[in-house]
């Protein structure tokens, strides 16, 4: 990626000493913005509560699109002013003048939204988000710091599995409301499958049996919208995906009058790198639509190509409120979503705890085994399997950060068939099938 022209935002290629976008000469100061109020010139921030801009001095409340009409108009009357200048390579390190004091501000490329430690203002640096960085969307918040403080007491106060030295000795080191910046993917996904399945039975014995085979073939199409990958590469990928999913009609024509009160990143991740997430994504969801039409017990291998049409990508910010807290010297990162108020982040257990419940529980479970007739070496492998798929169930409630493996939630057409075929396949003929289809993932 190249560095941005500082004035207009406009992408550079290396070297150059005009930008092509607007003719400003490399190193010619940049813009920045006070969110001051038209009123009193106090500061202000926007308040997820009203869905306005409220000045802190003197509770005077202003609709975004007043302030970006006065923003506007301040910017075309001081055209050229503020203070930027590169310090050492250009796309590390900025130093940005605060409009509302003059003081100078460092930050790094990717920050657009500071806070001026000696007058308190918060710093918008539009030229993060111009020209071809402009973000297409923006979700507001709708959640105030208050109420990130309150989930995150009731998120944790009432597990059964936390030590409970975490709920009196844990200490929130940070909170902070983030636009994070997204990309999202609209589109339609093709696929093109065949899978081997089957039925089961059971013989005499109870023994579960394989049989009969049957060689499925299908074709079809889901379309999605709005699929969302986070792009910046301060963001855990798998808890900004566990913070889903957004209520898309709430998105928004970008505008910076959203900002004032919050941090805000401009992308460091470009859009095909989060476009391989998002198609991930997509096949998890047209694979599962695939699998509930195959009305059999399981599919032995199965082989699916995938392909895409009228693909649409939009650059947006999603608000997300972002925790940070310290227990026996480890941190825990929590994330909150700042429009739905969902909760989520990774807990620690308590062994003893879990092993309190699953140890009885396995010496029940073998003794109800062994009063309806099983043998002992029966009851104590099936205890133990039950005891311990409830005990990883009970973990994994308190770890539920993980990596988004389908679009649910964005897709607006749900899988339309194009083509089926079913075919029963004699015994003689599986082992065929199943090489066929394992040599065509090979391809």
């Amino acid at each position: 990626m190249g560095k941005f022209c500082a004035y207009c935002g406009k992408e550079m290629n290396e070297g150059a000493k005009f930008c092509k976008g607007c003719g400003t000469p490399v190193g010619t100061p940049g813009k920045t913005m006070a969110s001051a109020c038209p009123a009193c010139g106090g500061r202000m921030v926007f308040d997820p509560t009203s869905g306005k801009l409220k000045c802190e001095f003197c509770d005077s409340l202003f609709a975004p699109e007043d302030v970006d009409a006065s923003w506007k108009e301040k910017e075309a009357n001081t055209a050229g002013g503020g203070g930027h200048a590169s310090l050492g390579p250009e796309d590390q390190m900025l130093a940005y003048s605060c409009s509302a004091c003059g003081v100078e501000l460092m930050a790094d490329r990717t920050t657009a939204v500071m806070r001026c430690p000696y007058c308190g203002n918060q710093t918008i640096v539009p030229a993060q988000f111009s020209g071809q960085i402009r973000p297409d969307y923006i979700i507001p918040f709708a959640h105030t710091k208050k109420e990130a403080e309150s989930k995150y007491l009731g998120y944790y106060e009432k597990r059964f599995l936390l030590p409970k030295s975490f709920k009196t000795g844990n200490h929130v080191q940070e909170i902070q409301g983030v636009y994070v910046p997204f990309w999202m993917f609209s589109g339609r996904a093709y696929v093109d499958g065949r899978y081997l399945a089957y039925d089961e039975s059971e013989d005499s014995d109870g023994n579960k049996i394989r049989g009969p085979y049957y060689d499925e073939i299908r074709q079809g199409y889901i379309d999605f919208k709005n699929v969302p990958a986070d792009a910046s590469k301060r963001m855990d990928d798998d808890l900004m995906d566990s913070v889903e999913p957004y209520k898309l009609d709430g998105l928004k024509d970008f505008s910076m009058s959203y900002l004032p009160g919050f941090m805000a990143e401009r992308f460091d991740v470009d859009e095909a790198e989060c476009k391989v997430r998002a198609h991930n994504r997509a096949e998890g969801s047209i694979s599962d639509q695939v699998r509930n039409t195959i009305k059999r017990d399981g599919i032995d291998v199965k082989q699916e190509y995938f392909r895409y049409e009228g693909e649409e990508t939009k650059y947006s910010l999603l608000p997300v409120w972002l925790l940070v807290t310290k227990w026996n010297d480890k941190t825990y990162k929590f994330a909150m979503n700042g429009q739905t108020g969902k909760m989520t982040g990774d807990l620690p257990v308590s062994a003893p705890k879990l092993l309190g419940v699953t140890i009885p529980l396995f010496f029940i479970l073998m003794i109800l085994i062994m009063i309806f007739g099983g043998d002992l070496f029966g009851a104590l492998v099936g205890a133990a399997i039950i005891a311990g798929v409830i005990g990883a169930w009970m973990y994994g409630s308190m770890k539920p950060v993980r990596k988004a493996s389908n679009a649910s939630g964005y897709i607006t057409q749900a899988l339309q068939l194009t083509f089926e075929k079913e075919d029963k396949v004699g015994m003689l003929k599986v082992s065929k099938v199943r090489n066929e289809i394992k040599e065509m993932n090979k391809r």
